[in-house]
């Protein structure tokens, strides 16, 4: 019985995982609509449409790195139910 709550408790760490991601790109989604709304209302040349397209640049390169992190998170989890289940095997 030990066994089985251990690995459900390694799949309970995926739930916190994916929701964070989740939140994290709403924050990133809103962010870039934002800013490029910001960047719409100003006019071009100035220091505010500047900064403003340098940060929609910013944020839009962060977005191509969303497949490592999830891939992290997924390996994470395997190698953890790996060990739960190899490592509970011991000969007497």
């Amino acid at each position: 019985m030990r066994k089985l709550l251990n690995k459900r408790g390694q799949l309970g760490q995926l739930a916190p995982a994916i929701l964070t991601l989740i939140f994290a790109a709403i924050v990133l989604v809103f962010g870039l609509v934002m800013s490029q709304e910001l960047r719409d209302t100003q006019t071009a040349g100035t220091d505010a449409y500047e900064a403003a397209n340098e940060t929609i640049v910013g944020l839009s390169t962060f977005a191509d790195f969303w497949e490592i992190i999830v891939l992290a998170v997924v390996i994470t989890v395997v190698i953890g139910l790996l060990l739960v289940v190899f490592g509970g095997r011991r000969v007497k």
